[in-house]
């Protein structure tokens, strides 16, 4: 069995982290079984969930340090339940998307519709690209949702359509398979 501990880590970018933070683990017996890495402004940030040994756990949650001096990152990490583990509610798997002309509160005022829901959002990535012709700022958000069974659908999509009217963003809700 193994123990599962979450990583979170922040440094300045530069090229070979993401070798040096595998072969840390790896060297430790410890599998990155899920993480998302990237480059935010000039620094380098990943959050990672990784399975080990009990000992090698232990040892990683209650000094950090070591990983710190293989990346030059600033690490925290922390004990977790693995992915089984958890439970909640019986929900649906749905993709949320969400466009248009960049603008100061977008996400707050989408995470307020999905609260008032209990919508829970699994997964969340934002961006903001150049359009093609004018150059404009275009914020895009993609989002995995897990939507208790007992939400109604069609109103949640009613008010995130009457959200996309207020504040000119087009918005897409889609069942996954």
């Amino acid at each position: 069995m193994s123990d599962y501990v979450l990583i979170s880590a922040v440094g300045p970018d530069r090229t070979g982290i993401v070798d040096d933070l595998s072969a840390f683990l790896s060297d430790r017996g410890f599998n990155i079984e899920k993480s998302r890495m990237a480059v935010l402004g000039g620094e380098f940030a990943i959050l990672a969930l990784v399975s080990g040994e009990t000992e090698a756990a232990r040892a990683l949650v209650e000094d950090a340090s070591a990983l710190e001096k293989a990346t030059g990152l600033t690490v925290f990490s922390k004990n977790t339940r693995g992915p089984s583990e958890r439970q909640g509610p019986a929900s649906l798997p749905y993709r949320l998307e969400v466009s248009g002309m960049d603008h100061p509160g977008i996400v707050h005022h989408v995470s307020k519709v999905l609260v008032r829901h209990k919508v829970n959002v699994e997964a969340m990535d934002t961006k903001v690209t150049p359009a093609p012709v004018s150059g404009a700022p275009v914020f895009t958000l993609e989002a995995r949702l897990s939507i208790p069974a007992e939400v109604r659908i069609r109103r949640l999509k009613e008010d995130l359509f009457e959200l996309a009217e207020d504040r000119n963003v087009d918005v897409e809700l889609e069942h996954e398979s």
